[in-house]
């Protein structure tokens, strides 16, 4: 009776790691970030995948009192910063699929909740397949992140792609030197400044015509920079 009773455990044991062992195949990560109230900052949404990826959705809801995204980058997917009051959309879908170490995201929050305050940024995997349609969102592990606003932290604008606490035209440089290989600009991904989801050459004109006074063309739902 006890040996048939450790056989039992040790099954139930080995069910447990296999379960595990699936379920740590997707993750799904982001970060905790610190930010001065009225800065912005880049928080990075990644993980890692076994399989190849096909198709993929994930909303990320935060308190809009407290924060409000600014842009977003990704080079797998479609992302909409204003999907709903307090809601961001990332779809994805791709026949090859992608694998190994992935950048899902890095989205500029900029912070208008007051010092003190954190903000949880919550995500939920809403679709993950893989190339031939099979379902996997029972393999996924979600880590939320947070954005906490301290009063300490340096005041860091959209378009500070020096980190500099301000904006001017060594930003737009910064933005031009990074593209050219030269050098790597610090705050990169601050410099979306148009919100198109990459910084080029026209993110860097922007800011050159933001700090000169002159109108900015930036499609709905993108913030202003001053």
């Amino acid at each position: 009776m006890l040996r048939a009773g450790a056989v039992l455990i040790a099954g139930a044991m080995a069910l447990l790691i296999a379960r595990e062992a699936l379920a740590g195949g997707v993750t799904v990560l982001a970060e905790d970030v610190t930010v001065a109230s009225g800065g912005a900052v880049e928080l990075t949404l990644s993980g890692h995948s076994d399989q190849a990826i096909g198709a993929l959705g994930i909303d990320v809801l935060f308190d809009e009192a407290l924060v409000t995204p600014h842009s977003c980058q990704t080079a797998i997917a479609i992302c909409n910063t204003s999907a709903g009051p307090g809601l961001l959309r990332l779809n994805s879908v791709s026949l090859l699929g992608f694998s190994g170490d992935i950048t899902f995201a890095t989205i500029v929050f900029e912070a208008i909740g007051p010092v003190g305050s954190t903000a949880l940024i919550d995500v939920e995997v809403t679709t993950l397949s893989d190339t031939i349609g099979n379902d996997m969102l029972d393999q996924v592990i979600v880590t939320d992140g947070s954005v906490t606003i301290d009063g300490l932290a340096p005041l860091t604008p959209p378009g500070d792609a020096n980190c500099d606490s301000t904006l001017s035209a060594a930003d737009g440089l910064a933005v031009i030197g990074d593209l050219a290989g030269v050098y790597e600009a610090g705050c990169f991904g601050l410099a979306d400044v148009n919100c198109d989801g990459k910084v080029n050459a026209a993110d860097a004109l922007t800011i050159l015509r933001a700090i000169g006074g002159l109108p900015l063309d930036l499609p709905p739902g993108c913030t202003a920079i001053t």
